[in-house]
């Protein structure tokens, strides 16, 4: 028969606690890997003000719509219809925050270039010029290249 002292009862519940703690963080940290650049722009992809913190309008928007499973146990579901949202109101989709404005990315491909935190309307990539968007910007762009 083994005898617990306080002090093993009270080790015990501290490591159970720790493992419940650090494999809930784990769980919702694979997210990051589920969305082009998540890792880069880390947990304010989807929180406030990181991980634990209330979720910004991007979070709540996969939370709702956006898991394999309904709650807080799934995965992401990243494609066209996510990247085509604007969950925050800026005026910029998801997709084009997060560098995959077509929803084309998959996991395990490479991070698009210059991500941009999707709930937070202060914080939105550029829009472009009309100059930047006419053809001509678009054939000097193309004749800058064969150089």
């Amino acid at each position: 028969m083994i005898l617990w002292n306080k002090t093993g009862v009270l080790l015990a519940a501290a490591l159970l606690l720790g493992g419940l703690v650090a494999g809930q963080a784990e769980g919702r940290g694979k997210r990051l890997t589920q969305l082009p650049n998540g890792g880069v722009v880390g947990c304010n992809t989807c929180h406030i003000g990181g991980g634990g913190s209330p979720r910004n309008p991007f979070g709540l928007e996969v939370q709702a719509n956006f898991l394999t499973v309904s709650g807080s146990a799934g995965d992401v579901v990243w494609g066209p219809e996510l990247a085509s949202l604007d969950s925050d109101g800026d005026g910029v989709s998801n997709g084009a925050e997060l560098g995959d404005p077509d929803g084309i990315w998959v996991v395990g491909d490479p991070d698009p270039a210059n991500p941009f935190a999707p709930g937070d309307p202060e914080n939105t990539p550029p829009l472009p010029t009309a100059i930047e968007t006419s053809s001509w910007a678009q054939i000097k762009t193309l004749i800058n290249e064969l150089d």
